[in-house]
């Protein structure tokens, strides 16, 4: 199975040590018209200069979220340097509301100064529209900026020759964490990367006959944890690494191929055999917590989880000396170049934009990419990491690149990648039950998920 383009580059990052879930711009008009906000742009451009500009912004990294941890303070930090100048305050917003939330603003013409992602057909609407402000000016004016950002990124964010939404910095291949007491009790030494998923169904097994339940899974909310893994079973299928390349920009409508209905059907076997009795109907605080307090072997998630493995509030002490991380069997890592990030509306004031540029500015600065690897994992290709950057990182996370510097084989986007919203955020979790009850086969799976994409297919 040949590399994709990132995963060279990735490779040689690492092999120079320049690395580490979890969820994810102009402005300026200068003509008075209405902000987002409805307010009048007529204000003089002396009191402009004179008051603090303070941005609003509604976000799902807040309250128990995960991505909260690294966020709010960042949020705090750029608070901080611009105190004078600039205020972000958030506006808490539950992860699964966020996307309507966006919305909604949007159809009442009160969308705020800065947006991270929000749901992908809105985004192209507004791209379509072009109702977003173009990034590319201010990147061409900031060539240091500019050249930290990913290639597939930008190419994905380009349009007509405008940049819609920031590019990213930094790739982080999702795998999967394990407890290693339960894979030394169970007699597995194999490296997960290293085997194949028949490999990995027999070490499934080797746990359960020792009495230890494998896998950490969820039909609820959008059974990330579920998707995760069988978009890594996928993977390894004949014909999946054109549909789930990394920088793949198209939805795909259709699951009735053999790949799909494979992976369906190893999904169907997971959830029969291999996790929890909870799992019908499981969110991902369940799934969560079953590994955290060792009910389970095995999750599926992204780096920005290990802080939890420490956190005396949701796992019991010394939980993380007992957990490694891997990519996935057949070295296979999740991530995707193919995503919007951070936008800014067209029409603000001019104040506004500043303000907002100069977030998005802070975000992507070499000391706040690698403050962000350091808490929560992920490469940046093309950023010079500090001398201390290594000794900072996790051990969980430091191990983690080790498996992608050894181990990759291959980056793939999850299926939720590829999938039309809809989807992604509610059919799929809702026809697992229908599954794992064998009240449907992976056929017929396929084909009711083909169905509802039908439906969102423009």
């Amino acid at each position: 199975m040949k590399r994709f383009k990132i995963v060279s580059m990735l490779c040689l990052t690492m092999a120079l040590g320049l690395t580490g879930c979890g969820s994810n711009n102009e402005g300026g008009n200068a003509s008075g018209t209405p902000s987002s906000s409805g307010k009048s742009t007529d204000k003089p451009a002396e009191t402009a200069v004179q008051e603090k500009v303070v941005l609003k912004i509604p976000h799902y990294k807040s309250g128990q979220n995960v991505g909260a941890k690294f966020f709010l303070p960042q949020v705090e930090r750029f608070n901080t340097k611009y105190a004078d100048k600039y205020e972000i305050q958030i506006e808490e917003v539950p992860n699964d509301d966020y996307n309507d939330k966006i919305k909604l603003l949007w159809q009442q013409k009160e969308l705020p100064a800065l947006i991270e992602k929000g749901a992908n057909e809105l985004v192209e609407t507004l791209i379509e529209k072009d109702e977003i402000y173009d990034l590319k000016p201010f990147l061409d004016s900031k060539p240091e900026l500019k050249a930290s950002l990913i290639e597939d990124s930008v190419a994905f964010n380009t349009r007509n020759g405008k940049i819609y939404t920031m590019p990213t910095s930094v790739v982080r291949p999702i795998g999967l964490f394990y407890n290693k007491e339960m894979f030394a009790d169970a007699g597995i030494t194999k490296p997960i990367a290293q085997m194949n998923f028949e490999e990995f169904d027999q070490a499934l097994q080797a746990l359960k006959d020792k009495g230890i339940t494998p896998l950490s899974l969820m039909t609820g909310e959008n059974a990330w944890t579920t998707m995760l893994l069988a978009s890594a079973f996928m993977a390894n299928e004949p014909g999946a690494e054109e549909v789930l390349k990394s920088n793949r920009a198209d939805k795909e409508f259709d699951y009735t191929s053999q790949m799909w209905v494979k992976a369906f059907g190893e999904v169907q076997k997971w959830l029969k055999e291999y996790t929890t009795d909870n799992v019908l109907g499981a969110a991902y605080a369940d799934s969560a917590n079953n590994f955290l307090n060792e009910k389970t072997a095995i999750i599926a998630n992204g780096t920005w989880m290990v802080g939890d493995f420490s956190d005396a509030t949701k796992a019991p002490e010394g939980f993380d000396k007992k957990v490694g991380v891997s990519l996935y069997p057949g070295g296979i890592g999740l991530a995707t170049t193919a995503e919007y990030s951070w936008w800014i509306p067209k029409g603000l004031k001019q104040e506004e934009t500043e303000a907002a540029l100069a977030f998005i500015e802070f975000i992507r600065s070499p000391e706040e990419i690698e403050a962000y690897m350091v808490a929560e994992g992920g490469q940046a290709p093309n950023i010079q990491t500090s001398a201390e950057f290594t000794s900072k990182l996790n051990p969980i996370l430091a191990e983690m690149n080790r498996s992608v510097t050894s181990d990759l084989k291959m980056i793939a986007q999850s299926m939720a990648d590829v999938w039309p919203d809809q989807i992604s955020s509610k059919e799929f979790s809702g026809y697992l039950p229908l599954l794992a009850q064998d009240k449907m086969t992976p056929e017929q799976f396929a084909e009711h998920l083909t169905k509802k994409a039908q439906q969102f297919k423009k």
